[in-house]
């Protein structure tokens, strides 16, 4: 395996005098020179020697430099070939540089004009070349960009992937994120030519040659493959992810390469990359952790609110156990399950705004008392207007009062006006209320509960939600003893659904 730095020229002319005056002019030159007469011996070298640069005659005996040009640019894309010719044509010009050819020199030429047009030459390739570089950069950038506005670690890492295997021209990438520190992996991303190589790419074994080290740059190895007609060299890339000197996963690469080089620009992009994957994981962690302390946060303040009524404890936590079996039920997200935990648990935080004596009285509310308590809802928007972590709560906080037929409040909304967030809520709220015990009467049966779901079911609440609930109890996904210290048979709840699919 090669990493390439010097530049490789091959010059080919039928005439032994033309060949000793280039070589000795580029001797002085850094190249890798390769000068020969034989047509034949070129092409070979062509088809087994990485090539920057080709310097040919046009005519050479029977056999024609355009053979040399086409062999070079099939072989090498980006490689310049420059001919030369004592007989020049505006019609021979036109058609060599119509193949690829990047100049014509006209026998006899001066020397110096011959090293303006090599240097010329190589920087136009060097500029073809820094574009791969830019490529790189771009394909960073669209990372980054998703990494600031939104999107999912998970998405972020598979970009980087797909990006590391089109910018480096692989047959795999293997992506392995891992916990610092236990060293266990936990998640795989990769994009493989075939199935077999995500077993290689996604080895936990590659792990090894960075755990307890704090190398950044890559391990490289190659050896030899028969790839169809051709004898090729299959590169392997381990390329570490280093936040703060920590390891936090490994970007594996499979290139099959023909002459075995891996150029600075590819390790440049690769370098991109892999920054852009390590900031994407450290920004990550970061937002958890910040998630965390504000859920952390949200749980104090809603212990507040049930700290107030020794009747509530625990309402909170348990709503959102059961929104999470109604959320799993319906295919949710990890992103809006997440948000639901926070909508549950601040959904009555207005209540902080309501009267002990209002709160926790043990006789029916008188009118005016009923009105205090309804603003809760927009007290508890308005306390958590303003802060964008807590934007998700809102249509917990604001619909989990509405109903189905247009009654509720704070806003009337009926049916699917009403967000399903709030028609979610409703439901396992109105359960849990009718279980626990309150000031003014003992808590009532899971039966009873769900009878009184079913009684309401089209005009309190959204009837495919209570469905849903409902059939959640029958298969026993919700621990009733364990939230509720309630062992109850609820073979009842099988007679109810088979009755219902009668009568419909």
């Amino acid at each position: 395996m090669i990493i390439q730095s010097a530049i490789n020229i091959l010059v080919v002319d039928d005439e032994d005098h033309i060949c000793d005056i280039i070589e000795e002019a580029l001797s002085s030159e850094k190249y890798n020179l390769m000068v020969t007469t034989d047509s034949q011996k070129a092409l070979d070298y062509i088809e087994t020697h990485p090539i920057d640069l080709v310097l040919s005659d046009l005519k050479m005996g029977d056999f024609s430099g355009t053979e040399i040009l086409e062999q070079t640019l099939k072989i090498h894309s980006d490689a310049i070939v420059i001919l030369m010719t004592a007989h020049p044509t505006v019609r021979t010009a036109i058609s060599v540089l119509k193949k690829g050819a990047y100049d014509f020199l006209v026998k006899p030429f001066k020397l110096e004009l011959l090293k303006t047009t090599i240097e010329r030459a190589l920087a136009h390739q060097q500029v073809t070349r820094e574009n791969v570089r830019l490529r790189g950069q771009v394909e960073f950038l669209k990372i980054f960009n998703a990494n600031t506005t939104g999107v999912e670690i998970e998405k972020i890492l598979e970009m980087v992937v797909e990006s590391c295997k089109n910018e480096l021209d692989a047959i795999a990438v293997g992506l392995i994120e891992i916990d610092p520190k236990t060293g266990e992996p936990l998640n795989f991303y990769s994009a493989t030519d075939t199935p077999e190589q995500k077993e290689i790419v996604c080895d936990e074994d590659t792990l090894s040659k960075f755990m307890g080290s704090r190398r950044t740059r890559p391990v490289i190895e190659a050896q030899r493959i028969k790839s169809k007609k051709n004898q090729a060299v299959r590169i392997s890339i381990y390329q570490p992810i280093l936040i703060r000197r920590n390891l936090h996963g490994i970007i594996n690469i499979i290139i099959e390469s023909r002459f075995g080089q891996i150029t600075p620009g590819q390790l440049d992009i690769l370098s991109i990359l892999t920054n852009s994957a390590a900031n994407a994981i450290a920004n990550n962690n970061l937002y958890k952790d910040l998630q965390q302390s504000y859920l952390e946060a949200i749980h104090g303040l809603a212990n507040a609110i049930e700290a107030r009524d020794n009747y509530t404890a625990g309402h909170t936590d348990r709503v959102s156990i059961l929104a999470g079996e109604m959320a799993e039920a319906l295919g949710w997200d990890e992103r809006k399950k997440y948000n639901l935990v926070m909508g549950c648990t601040l959904h009555d935080i207005g209540k902080i705004g309501v009267p002990d004596n209002i709160l926790n009285k043990t006789s029916k509310l008188t009118e005016e008392e009923t009105k205090i308590m309804r603003v809760h809802p927009k007290v508890g928007l308005q306390i958590i207007r303003g802060i964008s972590l807590f934007k998700p709560a809102i249509p917990y906080i604001i619909a989990h009062h509405e109903r189905w037929d247009g009654k509720g409040y704070p806003k009337q909304l009926k049916k699917e006006e009403i967000p399903i967030e709030g028609r979610l809520l409703s439901v396992v709220d109105t359960f849990d209320a009718i279980l626990s015990d309150r000031p003014y009467r003992k808590g009532s049966t899971v039966m009873e509960a769900v009878s009184e779901l079913r009684k309401y079911r089209g005009i309190q609440f959204d009837p495919e939600l209570v469905d849903i609930f409902i059939n959640l109890l029958r298969q026993g996904k919700i621990d009733l003893k364990e939230h509720y210290e309630i062992d109850e048979d609820l073979s009842g709840l099988d007679e109810i659904i088979i009755s219902e699919t009668v009568s419909v």
